[in-house]
């Protein structure tokens, strides 16, 4: 390490804080001094200025509100028939003689201060105007709730108040407009000493900020090399080099305490991945439990009430095939923990079911399956097909109300195979269909009846497993059917 002497090495022996501290007054007394130089001279300059900047734009306040808001409340008054007290407490309004004093008083107020004597002119004849709209607003309070006057103050609204309104709103304008031209003669005399004044400060500031970069550079020097020595460690450690550690930093200073927890974070770090790829394992064998917890319990329950109906009623066979039906079904279902069974394997498991729910449904419920054998051995995710199948059931064909049919069928689909499941039912409005979408795509979480969850874990866990090329894709016709192909690739084994 090269020699680092003077005021370069006194700086990084610094604890952070007091180099930040030095910094920041360094950069900013200079400015600090420049600012309170200039704000002093900007002050005497535009002291004139600004005090015909706050008339006009006082008085041109009531340029723009007062015609339209004495118009508004004296409207209202005679639509409402109400007195001019009245408005403020029932319609939220300005009470219109509250408005007028208010504008009175601003006026008085601006009049001494006016720059020019047509200004002051413009002043004393607006405060006239008002008297007179007084008198005017007056005339109508008084009439305002008295019966038949309604037609003759609606064209006092007309011929009076809007026409004096429009005056004072003139008025104020020619008020403007002399401020204003006596603003142009000021101007011009404060721009030469803009002038004057840019220079001087332009020159300070070049020197201010030769200084302040000097300066600043050291302290930031040495604030940054130390930090950057460390980023490029741990830019080598987040690619995944774990056996680094930062260089150990003497003294007792923000980097040394940095560097000493950051090497006890790596080893930390070591310790939660061999810890997260254990969760890991334990996360896939709950998510599969999770899906078999929610195979509906009213399957179970109703399928056991139809053997004993059977057995009642005394057909045998019926009774023995959904009993072999129930075994095949759940034989599936754990498949001795596997995540991935052969797809022969998951139709003989759609096919269990759906022998069983044709028991149950057997005036609504027809259904055919076909499975090429060149496909037969492929893999798929387990219980990827069974929600989709139940949704098709329980939402398609029943709610048609008359004999339906599911068919099932695998194929090859470019590279990969889909799985379809078609129905013949009642199918699905665009709404049922965009929220069916929603959920396959986690956009939208299952209610809280759980109406969607078999459709939404199926598709979390083909997009999980499979990434995001494979899923669920949905078409549907309202009246017709429903169609949902299940994409996903092709694996035999």
């Amino acid at each position: 390490m090269r020699h680092k002497g003077g005021a370069y090495a006194f700086l990084e022996g610094l604890p952070l804080n007091k180099k930040l501290v030095s910094m920041s007054v360094i950069l900013l007394l200079p400015f600090i001094i420049m600012t309170i130089f200039l704000l002093y001279q900007l002050n005497q300059v535009y002291s004139a200025y600004d005090a015909i900047v706050q008339n006009v734009t006082r008085i041109n306040s009531y340029n723009i509100a007062f015609k339209e808001e004495m118009d508004a409340v004296t409207y209202q008054m005679v639509a409402r028939s109400m007195h001019k007290n009245e408005v403020e407490s029932e319609l939220g309004m300005k009470d219109p003689d509250r408005m007028i004093t208010d504008a009175e008083t601003e006026l008085e107020n601006r009049k001494d201060l006016a720059s020019t004597n047509e200004s002051r002119d413009s002043i004393r004849s607006i405060i006239k105007l008002l008297i007179t709209l007084r008198k005017r607003v007056n005339d109508i309070d008084a009439t305002v709730q008295v019966s038949g006057f309604y037609e003759e103050n609606m064209s006092r609204l007309d011929t009076d108040i809007h026409i004096i309104t429009e005056l004072i709103q003139e008025k104020i304008s020619e008020y403007i407009y002399y401020e204003t031209q006596n603003m142009d003669a000021l101007h011009k005399g404060i721009e030469e000493y803009r002038l004057r004044l840019m220079n001087t400060t332009v020159v300070m500031v070049v020197l201010v900020l030769v200084l302040a970069f000097l300066l600043s550079f050291m302290i930031t020097r040495s604030i940054t090399r130390p930090i950057q020595s460390l980023c490029r460690v741990t830019e080598r450690v987040g690619r995944g080099d774990l056996s680094l550690r930062a260089e150990n930093v003497a003294g007792k200073n923000e980097i040394a305490t940095l560097n000493k927890s950051f090497n006890s974070m790596i080893e930390e770090i070591g310790q939660l991945i061999q810890h997260i790829r254990d969760e890991e394992r334990n996360i896939r064998a709950l998510e599969l439990k999770l899906l078999q917890a929610q195979i509906n319990p009213h399957f179970l329950y109703n399928t056991l009430d139809n053997i004993l109906w059977l057995s009642e009623d005394g057909q045998k066979e019926d009774v023995a095939e959904i009993v072999t039906s129930l075994s095949s079904f759940f034989r599936t279902t754990l498949s001795g923990g596997r995540d991935f069974i052969h797809i022969s394997e998951e139709i003989s498991h759609i096919e269990a079911y759906l022998r069983i729910q044709k028991l149950r449904y057997r005036d609504i419920l027809s259904y055919h399956i076909e499975l090429p054998a060149g496909l037969r051995d492929c893999l798929i995710l387990k219980m990827a097909l069974q929600p989709v199948v139940e949704n098709a059931l329980y939402h398609g064909i029943k709610n048609k109300r008359g004999m339906g049919h599911i068919a099932v069928s695998v194929a090859e689909d470019d590279g990969g195979i889909a799985l379809i499941v078609e129905d013949d039912g009642i199918g699905m409005k665009e709404e049922e269909l965009e929220r069916l979408r929603r959920l396959a795509a986690g956009a939208e979480a299952p209610q809280g009846d759980n109406k969607g969850f078999g459709i939404a874990n199926v598709a979390e866990r083909l997009k999980l497993n499979y990434g995001e090329g494979y899923g669920l894709s949905f078409k549907s016709v309202y009246g017709e059917g429903t169609r949902v192909v299940l994409k996903i690739p092709k694996v035999c084994a």
